[in-house]
């Protein structure tokens, strides 16, 4: 099953049988079956036929648009699949232990996943950079210091641990942040992670970023019968989806973090790939189609993790149904993902 990534602008993408086609001033650029898709991304501005978008539903392929500042702005899916009895124990696991198994679990998680990237950043730098290798060592055991207070924290209904959980989280951000601004060159403004509304190129990078990790693990969700706006972690918000945010912690550091550092740390990207608009910095074409590339390509890329080797795209959706299985009793806990190192 493949993805296809639509970038640039004035492509027009429709129907012809079963197949997808792509298309620029009448010219086809691309032609695949829709039932070897899983997934279409739209990074450009073009246009998309009503045929095409019934194609890609009846073959249960995501069409997921992202808009210049990275952020998803509309995902069309298939009818949903097994969600009536998976949907009500998420509901109610908001108000026991469940919610806040799953809470500590991926918060825990995430925290693992901070330790080991900044472990392999350091490993990598013992030579080149002794003194930076350092600090990130020293990073690393910071992070690990907060893990037990991650273990500690209770499992009862999320509203009562959330504070707790998330300052540790913010506390474990922190360091992570300022040791890997230590690695990417000054002229790129990094100080530290600034979310929404990024006004220097890393953070701009990893806002795209972020949102290619999120219309993937949607689909995880989607297809696990959870419903995207029942989080445990994330507060509930008019069109917020809290439940592929709260997932998507498992999976920002080893996915997008790292291709964001591989593609500045290797000169891939330059300062002058970014744009100033309105005060934000933002991706030129040349920025974001690399971006893309990196991350989609490592979305197929294979992982081992727990006896298993498996690709990263797989993997997410496998954890979305882990967290379905457990809500359901099928499961006597939720493993969430980290890489050791």
């Amino acid at each position: 099953m493949k993805r296809l990534v639509v970038d640039g602008y004035g492509k027009f993408i429709r129907r012809e049988g079963d197949q997808i086609l792509v298309t620029e001033k009448g010219r086809v650029l691309h032609r695949i079956l829709a039932e070897n898709l899983r997934q279409v991304v739209v990074v450009g501005n073009g246009g998309i036929s009503f045929d095409a978008m019934e194609l890609l539903g009846e073959c249960g392929v995501d069409l997921i648009k992202v808009d210049w500042k990275g952020e998803v702005v509309c995902r069309l899916s298939s009818s949903m699949m097994r969600t009536v009895q998976t949907r009500r124990e998420q509901y109610a696991a908001y108000n026991d232990h469940r919610g806040g198994h799953i809470s500590r679990a991926i918060i825990l998680a995430k925290a693992k996943n901070q330790y080991a990237v900044l472990g392999t950043l350091a490993k990598s730098r013992v030579d080149t950079a002794p003194s930076v290798s350092k600090a990130l060592m020293d990073a690393r055991c910071a992070v690990a210091e907060n893990l037990s207070s991650i273990e500690q924290v209770p499992e009862v209904a999320p509203s009562k641990i959330r504070g707790a959980l998330m300052g540790i989280e913010g506390n474990c951000s922190k360091i992570y942040w300022e040791a890997i601004s230590e690695i990417f060159p000054n002229a790129f403004g990094f100080i530290g992670r600034s979310g929404r509304y990024a006004r220097d190129p890393i953070n701009a990078m990893l806002n795209y970023g972020y949102a290619l990790l999120e219309g993937e693990v949607w689909h995880g969700v989607h297809y696990a019968g959870l419903d995207p706006y029942g989080g445990f972690i994330h507060v509930d918000r008019p069109g917020k989806a809290s439940m592929v945010l709260d997932l998507m912690e498992e999976f920002r550091q080893q996915i997008v973090d790292k291709s964001v550092i591989s593609l500045v740390t290797h000169g891939a990207v330059k300062t002058d790939d970014f744009e100033n608009e309105g005060g934000l910095c933002i991706l030129n074409e040349r920025s974001r189609r690399l971006l893309v590339e990196t991350v989609e390509s490592t979305f197929e890329e294979y992982v081992r993790y727990a006896d298993l080797k498996i690709r990263w795209t797989d993997l997410i959706m496998r954890q979305a149904v882990e967290v379905a299985k457990y809500l359901r009793g099928e499961s006597p806990r939720y493993e969430s993902f980290y890489l050791r190192w």
